[in-house]
């Protein structure tokens, strides 16, 4: 049957790579947010499929010169098709997504999936203006102090209503606020990414519903996960993807893995789990409001342990 891609979400938003520069100002995201969902011909979601994704980044028109290219393996859709990854964070075939000169030309994304032996090209389209903040970002970045320059006559004074100050870009840390020129702003505090790991599996009693927690957190950005408890709390109002890996350290089987939310079950990922099995990444997209509280939960079934994983999320929009 022949398959296709139905694009439902195109660059969601920025993915942050790292903290604040240590002179307080922002540091630039690392990558381009992309969720789609996988339709065969008949317009029926492909679920619980394993895919491959390449895309391509194109400078001056759709035909243009190639400039950055990465391949995404092992991607895995949805119960409902969908699949989400971060442009930018694939294995790199060709350039770099930090070299891009996303200043000298308009850019092209071109999208290719491989379903079973063969990538299919599933169209070019251009980038707005999301990924165009990457290169604004770049003012963010202090540059090496010049020479000091020769002391100019004394001005007339001026108007104190009126600041002279040309400030094409300023970001301030302490609220989130980008300021620009012409007195237009915007907030950035809508950026919410995590991810952990468990990397030692915790002793838990058999027959039971054991919140997963995580002793390595890899990332936090805008608040709202905590790692000791596993517990992330949400800080906005939005769609969030989630994504879950589990493996079922030490003896025993019938273990189950699902996500809760507000300490209910939302939706099970896996179920009759046997010992030593590996649950790759499994993907939820849930809409949620500000104060909803996520987890992962495990139940025990005849095991001792909780097993080890990770579990990561981002808000969409």
């Amino acid at each position: 049957m022949k398959r296709v891609i139905s694009l439902v979400l195109m660059v969601t938003g920025l993915f942050l790579s790292g903290g604040e520069a240590a002179s307080g100002q922002g540091t630039v995201p690392g990558g381009i947010n992309y969720q789609a969902v996988a339709r065969d011909n008949n317009g029926k979601e492909i679920v619980n499929t394993d895919i491959e994704v390449r895309f391509t980044i194109i400078s001056g028109s759709p035909t243009g010169t190639e400039v950055y290219q990465e391949v995404f393996t092992d991607v895995t859709t949805s119960r409902y098709g969908v699949f989400s990854l971060v442009i930018g964070k694939g294995d790199p075939v060709l350039g770099t997504f930090s070299g891009i000169d996303w200043s000298t030309a308009n850019h092209y994304l071109q999208v290719e999936v491989k379903f079973e032996n063969n990538f299919m090209d599933m169209g070019t389209m251009q980038f707005m203006a999301v990924p165009y903040a990457l290169y604004a970002g770049k003012s963010l970045e202090a540059g090496p102090v010049g020479p000091a320059g020769p002391k100019g006559d004394k001005g007339d004074p001026g108007d104190p209503s009126i600041d002279t100050d040309d400030q094409k870009l300023a970001y301030n840390a302490s609220d989130k606020i980008l300021s620009l020129t012409d007195g237009g702003s915007v907030r950035l505090d809508t950026i919410v990414a995590f991810r952990a790991r468990n990397l030692i599996s915790d002793i838990a009693p058999q027959i039971s519903d054991i919140t997963m927690t995580y002793d390595q957190p890899d990332l936090s950005v805008g608040g709202g996960f905590n790692a000791s408890t596993g517990i992330f709390t949400v800080p906005a109002d939005g769609i969030y993807t989630f994504n879950v890996a589990y493996y079922a350290d030490g003896a025993g089987g019938s273990r189950e893995v699902s996500i809760y939310v507000n300490s209910a079950t939302y939706e099970k990922i896996a179920i009759e789990i046997t010992s030593g099995t590996t649950i790759t990444v499994r993907s939820v997209t849930i809409k949620l409001s500000k104060g909803n509280t996520v987890s992962v939960v495990i139940y025990t079934g005849t095991a001792t342990q909780t097993g080890t994983g990770s579990f990561a999320g981002y808000k969409v929009n």
